[in-house]
């Protein structure tokens, strides 16, 4: 395609009429393919339709960028004139293609998860934010707002209904937290940021190795080992 020479047929009467004609044809072809895609269910039988359609807009669409390219020296923004561009022609050998990159998944996948299942490196995060609380009234509002922003009706139940009441500082906290994470709180009016630092160790053990009831009473126990796994430390002066 665009292997013509430009300098005879650019801007004549003959290459303006066949631009017009190849124009009217892409319009009836985009005409044509829309109208049979909208017909068609998603069955199996649709797939070659679907292929065959493509095929007639694509020819039209092919027609018209050369018939541009006569008329003007320049092409459509269609991208027909990549070399890399799809075309329905291809379907059948790209589907097979599929098939043997499924084949060759398949064979590799207990490869594949044995490597995934080798553990890497651990890391605990502990993040300590210290608030001063200007006005409590303030803050249990902040609570009652962010759980009605939260709340769900398709889920009520007595115990949203409970929840709903909040009524102190402990309650109003945690809807914060819960409907906009830790960092809410350095939003929340009446709250003003005391400090916060942010730690990052090598994991001595993981939580999830032992059950819940097995964790730590706290997690900020850091050990005699904390200033060897310590890997990164930010901390945040308030203003």
């Amino acid at each position: 395609m665009f292997e013509l020479d430009v300098a005879d047929t650019q801007w004549t009467d003959e290459a303006r009429e066949s631009f017009r004609t190849a124009a009217a044809e892409l319009v009836e072809a985009i005409r044509q393919h829309s109208a049979a895609l909208l017909e068609m269910a998603g069955t199996d039988a649709d797939v070659e339709a679907i292929a065959e359609a493509g095929e007639q807009l694509e020819a039209a669409a092919t027609v018209y960028a050369d018939k541009q390219f006569e008329f003007t020296g320049t092409v459509p923004p269609l991208g027909l004139d990549e070399e890399d561009d799809y075309s329905y022609e291809d379907y059948e050998s790209d589907e097979s293609s599929d098939e043997s990159a499924e084949d060759y998944e398949d064979s590799d996948s207990s490869e594949s998860s044995e490597e995934a299942a080798e553990p890497g490196a651990t890391v605990t995060v502990l993040h300590r934010a210290d608030f001063v609380v200007t006005d409590e009234l303030a803050v249990i509002q902040a609570g009652k707002e962010a759980y009605y922003e939260s709340w769900d009706p398709a889920e009520d139940s007595e115990d949203s209904e409970d929840a709903a009441d909040v009524t102190d500082l402990g309650d109003a906290l945690q809807q914060i937290q819960q409907a906009g994470g830790v960092e809410a709180l350095a939003d929340t009016p009446g709250l003003v940021s005391a400090g916060a630092t942010t730690w990052m160790l090598e994991a001595a053990d993981l939580l999830d190795e032992r059950d819940p009831d097995e964790w730590p009473d706290s997690p900020f126990a850091l050990g005699e080992d904390t200033p060897q796994r310590l890997m990164y430390r930010l901390d945040e002066v308030a203003s």
